[in-house]
């Protein structure tokens, strides 16, 4: 997340190394300075809103993050392209693991997609961790209530391979 490490007010790491059975909270909230470059590495319109809140915990070579997200962001309706506004409150639970990398799976097998994520360099970064999260709770198609789509004028169309041809051949 290069474009983010600007971000001053909501960066923190975490050695995972110190982390314990004790949880260790972190509490971060995006300054209102720091809105504008959210919005553009989100390519949306608008931030008014974020924070975000977890425990961390480490039991062996497990770091549990158990959270919540909260945002006010300020999206597209996919149908009539107006502005409105997305609230985000969301819990989350992620698992990483300090043990290293199985390496290469032969081509038969597939990836555990449940299985712990790597933590790279003992630094768990909570920036990276509380975006991801904010990323996956954002609606995939934001659509403001009752909105109609664009009728498209191509719909219902016969559209040929040669119709194209068709137009180049001359009379």
């Amino acid at each position: 997340m290069s474009d983010l490490e600007k971000l001053e007010s909501f960066h923190k790491t975490l050695d995972v190394d110190q982390l314990s059975d004790d949880a260790f909270l972190v509490e971060l909230t995006l300054a209102s300075a720091e809105f504008d470059a959210l919005a553009h590495y989100l390519k949306i319109p608008g931030v008014s809103m974020l924070q975000a809140r977890a425990r961390v915990l480490r039991h062996g070579a497990l770091v549990t993050v158990e959270g919540r997200i909260e945002a006010t962001l300020t999206r597209e309706c996919v149908a009539t392209l107006e502005p409105l506004t997305e609230d985000i409150d969301e819990p989350f639970t992620v698992t990483y693991t300090t043990a290293p990398a199985a390496g290469d799976l032969p081509e038969e097998m597939e990836a555990d997609l449940d299985a712990p994520e790597p933590v790279e360099g003992g630094i768990l970064d909570m920036q990276d961790v509380f975006f991801e999260q904010l990323v996956l709770a954002m609606a995939p198609h934001p659509r403001k209530e009752g909105a109609e789509a664009i009728p498209d004028p191509g719909a219902g169309a016969t559209i040929s391979p040669f119709s194209v041809l068709k137009d180049l051949k001359s009379d």
